[in-house]
């Protein structure tokens, strides 16, 4: 029967409207939605082996935010009206908890099963998109050229990368949910901090050599709210992924130091060829 409000029904603002969420509850929400979103960059990774990338790459990356938000969407929102609030026996399991409260075992076990196939569809996209990336590096000498941008003479694939990749992911295995995360949303507020950074650098650049042919909200308000709402997320991470980031990040920085001969050179450029 169809009814609305309270556990259980088919319509509910209260996933939306709760009096009783906290600032560092939406925080951690923020946090969790930008670590579900990440991955549809990882398409421009294959854009050399695209036909037609100027028209495919920017359509393919609209749609999968389209049909994955949206689907993020559906799924969240239904989860919350099954099981409202967030207190489960055991965290680790709370998918197949609320899994078996919609359908009993037989849904269970058919989530499970979904689940692992589709981990593995993820887990090779994603070492597909570190190995093309990571070889186009080593290609235009960002990365040693002779280890990265090796490719086997009989597969034509970049083997040292995959195997790289796949080494990284298995060590990552040690982690626990919530620190694997956590790092990774450390890498993701820092480039989306930076990102907003170049747009009002961009800005200020364009202005000083072409005049004001800009608008000055998009560019430089946007951005900024962006970059603080960044900041704030990236300060709220757990405490050893902060560490493990910030580690990562001083080694970026020192062998970006090194590539241009402590930043008296301009850093090499990655270059994409279209065919």
């Amino acid at each position: 029967m169809f009814h609305t409000g309270g556990a259980g029904a088919l319509v509910s603002s209260t996933p939306f409207l709760n009096p009783r969420t906290t600032i560092s509850a939406v925080s951690a929400g923020a946090a969790l939605a930008a670590y579900s979103f990440l991955g549809f960059d990882a398409i421009t990774t294959l854009t050399e082996e695209t036909i037609a990338p100027k028209k495919t790459i920017p359509r393919a990356i609209m749609l999968v935010l389209l049909i994955g938000g949206g689907i993020f969407l559906v799924v969240t929102y239904s989860t919350q009206l099954v099981h409202p609030g967030g207190t489960f026996p055991d965290v680790n399991s709370a998918a197949f908890t609320i899994a078996k409260t919609i359908g009993g075992d037989l849904f269970s076990s058919l989530f499970l099963a979904g689940l692992i196939v589709t981990q593995f569809a993820s887990g090779l996209a994603a070492q597909t998109a570190v190995a093309r990336l990571l070889y186009a590096m080593g290609r235009d000498s960002v990365l040693p050229k002779r280890i990265f941008g090796y490719i086997h003479p009989r597969f034509h694939t970049p083997m040292i990368n995959v195997l790289v990749s796949g080494v990284v992911g298995l060590i990552a295995l040690k982690l626990d949910v919530a620190t694997s995360t956590s790092f990774i949303n450390f890498g993701a507020f820092s480039a989306f901090t930076c990102v907003n950074l170049c747009v009002i650098a961009m800005f200020i650049r364009q202005r000083r050599e072409h005049g004001p042919s800009q608008r000055f909200v998009p560019n430089v308000v946007f951005p900024a709210i962006g970059a603080v709402i960044d900041v704030y997320l990236l300060l709220h991470l757990d405490g050893k992924a902060k560490l493990l980031g910030v580690i990562w990040l001083t080694c970026g920085v020192l062998y970006l130091a090194y590539l241009t001969r402590g930043f008296r050179r301009p850093p090499p450029e990655m270059e994409f060829v279209e065919d």
